[in-house]
């Protein structure tokens, strides 16, 4: 079987994220973070726990962010297998500035600016301890002491501008032992290629890989000989999931994983999207994705799907009892 085409995977579709309690994870995704309600769904695999979908107005994929509510876990930390962050893309630097003021007057700390590559970023983590990044593209470079000097007075920011909005996200962070490896895995399953190498500021012993297509490296693993294990718990990324447009493209990964003996979930209905899970050689959870029929099928952005699965839950807890 060939690998999967240069191009079939088209960028992130969402990232799933466990958090211990809906009513603090919503006020900051919503209220701090200003993205909408997509959905209040229930876990399909975990019936007894909420699933919380925030995105963009449409819930467009690339825009979305979910969370698992998993309150009796311990909190977990980045490592093999557990991956290290999630950054959103930001309008320009000038809305970068208003972010920094807007996330210090929420009572975050906030480290950066930060120039990596062609990105400048600013740092600072929700309330479960996840590490998120706010990025912003910068062309044809900067001066690192007038980025600096710029960020030194905060600005006076009274909510979310709408040069502010999050709409897509920039990158995700899993992490890596094995370049050569990495790239044979990326290349044959999903057809990305590395687009990007560059050194990690943040650790002199790592490199940031960047995977993708074009010129957008939405997959940037952090590269280092030795990674401890890492543990998904409260705080921490299950799963990265990328898009593909349609269930043929979808199933030619599968055939794909198939005929390389990747073991992976086989291809799961999940209602807006269809769902196929593997892990990296490195122990990180995967999806692909389709696109359609997306978050508005069965409801406008921001209902809540509670109808339906609540009843499938009151029978399951009445079978359990």
């Amino acid at each position: 079987m060939a690998a999967v085409g240069d191009g079939l995977v088209k960028g992130l579709h969402h990232i799933t994220l466990v958090t211990a309690s809906e009513r603090v994870n919503r006020r900051f995704y919503t209220e701090v973070l200003g993205l909408r309600r997509v959905k209040l769904s229930v876990n399909q695999d975990d019936i007894f726990h909420r699933h919380l979908f925030y995105g963009d107005e449409r819930g467009s994929s690339g825009s979305v962010v979910t969370f698992f509510e998993w309150p009796h876990l311990v909190r977990g930390h980045p490592g093999l297998g557990s991956p290290h962050h999630l950054a959103y893309s930001v309008k320009d630097v000038e809305a970068l500035l208003k972010w920094s003021s807007w996330l210090k007057r929420n009572g975050l700390r906030v480290s950066g600016p930060h120039i990596v590559g062609d990105r400048v970023s600013i740092y600072f983590r929700d309330p479960d301890g996840f590490l998120l990044e706010l990025a912003s593209r910068i062309e044809g470079g900067i001066d690192d002491a007038a980025l600096r000097e710029m960020f030194v007075e905060e600005v006076d920011v009274d909510g979310i501008t709408q040069d502010m909005r999050l709409s897509l996200m920039d990158h995700a962070s899993p992490l890596a032992t094995d370049a050569a490896q990495l790239e044979r895995f990326l290349s044959k399953t999903l057809g990305l290629k590395m687009v990007s190498k560059r050194e990690n500021p943040h650790d002199s012993q790592a490199v940031i890989l960047g995977f993708g297509c074009e010129d957008h490296d939405f997959l940037r693993y952090i590269l280092k000989p030795s990674i401890r294990a890492g543990f998904v718990g409260i705080g921490s990324i299950h799963h990265i999931a990328v898009k593909v447009e349609s269930d043929e493209d979808q199933k030619k990964v599968m055939q794909t994983l198939d005929s390389v003996g990747i073991r992976h979930s086989g291809i799961i209905d999940r209602f807006w999207f269809k769902s196929l899970y593997f892990r990296d050689p490195f122990g990180n959870l995967l999806e692909v994705a389709t696109t359609g029929p997306g978050y508005t099928v069965d409801e406008a952005p921001g209902v809540a799907w509670l109808q339906t699965s609540s009843s499938t839950m009151a029978r399951a807890r009445e079978e359990k009892d």
